[in-house]
């Protein structure tokens, strides 16, 4: 199914990165990350409309074999969810190259650049996010070809029930939209930690249904029957694991949400608040090297009345590009992050302007990552081979040569 619609996938990715490096090589479009303008860029333009020649022929030639062997019988089914989550993703990718291609277009047609900012993105890729959210959690759930009304109220009454408590342990927490001056993002908040446990919920739950299973043919304990439910079906089990590295990225991404900041002059001794943090000014000073000068101060920080580090935040000017460069001070801990950054003096009291950043749940989005990277190892791990039994052939029987032996193999979960 879909063999045609992954085959274009392939090639618009591929086409897609050419083009990237069309926009950032030719100088077309403005931004931090392109180069310079130059003249290379009819080169990539020219082998870009080589490959969509190259990608279009070779999808009619071999056309016979990409037409599909079955059709999409439910929209309620497990293939179902695969061509949403694909439209979902593409949905991105366009978001990304309309807003990427829209100062270009804007020019050609108007005559004056229009740039899109953050919320343009922002408006956009977050509800597309919140959907691969629930897209996630509920595919693996979900029965190939269709599905019963039975089959949905036992498969997804546990991950209701998660999202409902979820969702008011939070509100109850502090987490009110409705009291927040920023409504939406803390509602995008709420309803990403929501489905999150959702999700969450519906993975552990595969494993554990998955492993009694193990564990009543075996009579193993529950541990050694989950290891060997994922070494038996890595590819399964992998990839619930992505998913899961996926869903801790989103709730780190989420943590964005309620990102506080404070900005204060500050002299020998002066303090600053935020959130329980509390940073004390010990001393600031300048000093010069051969490659560049530097304005620093040394900050103790200290969180519920304990000190527990001292920051030292710098502000580089190098005299040989004539550039300037900030030194950013980072506290780091698996809830939220401290970033500490030396804006500059006071021109009147030649203070030191300090900013402090308070950011929840940053290292999320690494751990996220990590889990995906090692959920993607275990996907390609082979799996292990069903258990093969020779039943014994008792000396009544009689096996002529060539003849065959019974053999049993045990399910593979």
């Amino acid at each position: 199914m879909m063999k045609g619609w992954n085959v274009w996938l392939i090639f618009s990715t591929f086409m897609l990165t050419i083009l990237g490096t069309l926009l950032t090589r030719s100088g077309v479009v403005s931004s931090v990350h392109a180069f310079a303008q130059s003249s290379i860029g009819s080169w990539f333009t020219t082998f870009l409309v080589l490959t969509f020649v190259v990608c279009l022929f070779t999808f009619f030639y071999q056309r016979d074999h990409l037409r599909a062997e079955n059709q999409l019988e439910s929209l309620v089914s497990r293939e179902s969810s695969f061509l949403f989550n694909n439209l979902i993703l593409l949905t991105a990718c366009f978001t990304v190259l309309w807003g990427t291609l829209f100062p270009v277009l804007s020019e050609f047609v108007q005559g004056s650049k229009v740039t899109m900012g953050p919320p343009f993105f922002n408006r956009v890729a977050v509800p597309v996010g919140l959907t691969l959210i629930f897209l996630t959690g509920i595919g693996p759930l979900l029965p190939w070809r269709s599905t019963s009304l039975r089959a949905i109220r036992r498969n997804f009454i546990l991950p209701c029930i998660a999202i409902v408590v979820t969702a008011a342990a939070l509100m109850l927490s502090g987490v009110r939209p409705w009291k927040d001056d920023d409504a939406t993002s803390t509602i995008y908040a709420l309803v990403c930690f929501s489905l999150s446990a959702g999700v969450i919920t519906s993975i552990f739950s595969e494993f554990l249904r998955g492993a009694g299973v193990v564990r009543t043919q075996s009579g193993k304990n529950l541990f050694t029957s989950g290891f060997l439910l994922v070494r038996r079906n890595t590819r399964r089990y992998g990839g619930y694991l992505i998913h899961f590295g996926v869903i801790v990225l989103f709730v780190g991404l989420a943590g964005s949400a309620f990102n506080q900041s404070k900005e204060l002059e500050m002299g020998l001794g002066d303090s600053i608040q935020l959130n329980g943090y509390k940073l004390v000014c010990q001393s600031f000073t300048q000093d010069s090297n051969p490659n560049y000068d530097t304005d620093y101060a040394l900050l103790d920080l200290y969180h519920n009345g304990k000190k527990i580090t001292q920051l030292a935040p710098e502000k580089r000017f190098y005299t040989a590009s004539q550039q300037p460069s900030t030194i950013v001070a980072i506290h780091s801990t698996l809830s939220e992050d401290i970033y500490v950054v030396f804006e500059g003096r006071d021109r009147q009291t030649d203070k030191p302007i300090i900013k402090v950043f308070l950011n929840p749940l940053v290292n999320w989005i690494w751990i996220g990552v990590g889990i995906i990277v090692f959920g993607t190892f275990i996907a390609l791990v082979p799996p292990l081979k069903p258990v093969r039994r020779v039943e014994p052939v008792t000396e009544s029987q009689h096996v002529p040569l060539g003849g065959a032996v019974v053999v049993a193999e045990a399910p593979n979960v």
